[in-house]
């Protein structure tokens, strides 16, 4: 049974007048959960700071077979329901996916009650039209959760850093590759080894892809980066490349050179005024801010041209901190309504342009297998000058009598000049494989 006191659970709302404002809750998985248990063990809190009690009035769920530690009086499987109730000023949306969730959201704002929402992929894909409807109706659609976990991001984006102009933006933005690249880093594992364990500790997804492909960093990236240039960034504008090939002979030479990878949402003003956005496992210094961010934390390193570097960090999924995000959000959309101040969503504008990611000029690691013979090693340098690409460093490490395996760090290049080196590289003989290309961050 539910532990919310029944009477307060019930009491209707009935306007911004009222000592009552009711949640109606969409899904109720690990983050639902997670926000359940913070509204019922510190309600006398948020009260305090709210202004206002906050009561839970239903839940949506899908399989109502389910055991679920709530009571059942509040379950309904009719989600338009929960929108519609008369009870509900604020829509708590943790379904996920972009349908049915896009169009409760949509209903909602358009009868006028406020939405809070932890759904990256529909934000990612919808989001400027959605945040520019609740814009126009005046309240408050606030998404939190839906980045950071945890960590605060959107807040501060909107708010305290608004007024800088965003140079760059780097982040660690997926628990769970995270997880796997520490393991693979500090115990040796390969990837598929330390993918299974973050499966068995929960960290993962039985169905990793979104994580392990970097779709769930490159929703991510294109939330961050829309609030911080407030232009619509769309999703297909955020070039991606997930973890797949990394390998453990990468993870060595990294130690080596002085780096560790990462996988790293990067988004960096142009100065045509558009922006290049991407995701992409990076080779960062040993000194880098981000690189000492482990495990199942993320991570946002950021560059304004006022406030200079600012560096955010904390847990960044699960299903208390991402919990605690929602129910901030819920907090700060009830003290918006009970003190008159609802209607924060800031409109979007159309979209910004989003270069290719062959406009990217970065360091580059390449590693390679060859074949060990005289005049190797100068035939692969002058492919790589006649390219417009310099070498900076170099380690080889022999594989038999016959192939060695080469690694070089390039200086500062352009992702077309690396691609053109690499199309020769694979015309020439000599050059049995290339392993793997990691873009450095210098």
């Amino acid at each position: 049974m539910s532990q919310f006191d029944s009477a307060a659970l019930a009491e209707p709302v009935l306007g911004p007048t009222e000592t009552s404002i009711g949640i109606g809750m969409l899904g109720f998985g690990t983050v639902g959960t997670g926000t359940y248990r913070m509204l019922r063990d510190n309600r006398e809190a948020i009260r305090k700071k709210a202004g206002v009690d906050v009561s839970l009035v239903r839940v949506g769920i899908r399989d109502a077979a389910k055991e679920r530690a709530i009571g059942r009086d509040l379950l309904t499987t009719d989600l338009t329901a929960v929108v519609d109730d008369p009870r509900v000023s604020i829509v708590v949306e943790l379904m996920g996916g972009v349908s049915p969730a896009g169009e409760l959201i949509e209903r909602a704002l358009r009868q006028g009650k406020h939405v809070v929402t932890a759904n990256k992929e529909l934000l990612a894909k919808s989001g400027p039209r959605l945040i520019n409807l609740a814009a126009r109706e005046g309240l408050d659609l606030h998404f939190e959760a839906a980045v950071g976990g945890g960590i605060p991001l959107i807040q501060p984006l909107r708010h305290q850093l608004s007024g800088n102009d965003v140079l760059k933006m780097m982040g660690i933005l997926n628990g769970t590759t995270n997880y796997v690249l520490t393991r693979m880093t500090d115990e040796g594992l390969d990837l598929g080894d330390a993918l299974r364990e973050a499966q068995s500790k929960g960290y993962a997804e039985a169905d990793p892809t979104a994580d392990v492909d970097g779709f769930d960093a490159q929703y991510k990236l294109a939330i961050l980066a829309s609030i911080a240039f407030g232009k619509a960034v769309p999703v297909e504008g955020v070039y991606r490349e997930g973890i797949q090939k990394i390998a453990r002979r990468d993870i060595h030479f990294a130690q080596v050179l002085g780096y560790k990878i990462k996988l790293v949402g990067v988004v960096e003003a142009l100065e045509d005024g558009g922006i290049l956005a991407r995701v992409h496992p990076t080779m960062l210094p040993r000194n880098h801010p981000l690189a000492s961010v482990d495990d199942v934390y993320n991570a946002l390193w950021l560059r304004g041209d006022f406030v200079g570097d600012v560096m955010l960090s904390g847990r960044g999924a699960g299903a208390d901190p991402t919990g605690s995000a929602v129910v901030g959000d819920i907090m700060d959309v009830c003290r918006n309504i009970r003190y008159g101040g609802a209607g924060n969503s800031v409109p979007l504008d159309e979209g910004i342009a989003t270069a290719p990611i062959e406009k990217c000029r970065t360091r580059y690691y390449v590693r390679m297998v060859i074949q060990d013979r005289p005049k190797a090693l100068g035939c692969i340098a002058t492919v790589f000058g006649n390219c417009n690409v310099s070498l900076a460093a170099m380690e080889m490490r022999g594989v038999d009598s016959r192939l060695g395996e080469i690694v070089f760090l390039t200086h500062v290049s352009s992702e077309a000049s690396i691609q053109r080196a690499l199309k020769a590289m694979r015309n020439i003989h000599i050059v049995e494989q290339i392993g793997n290309v990691i873009r450095v961050e210098h």
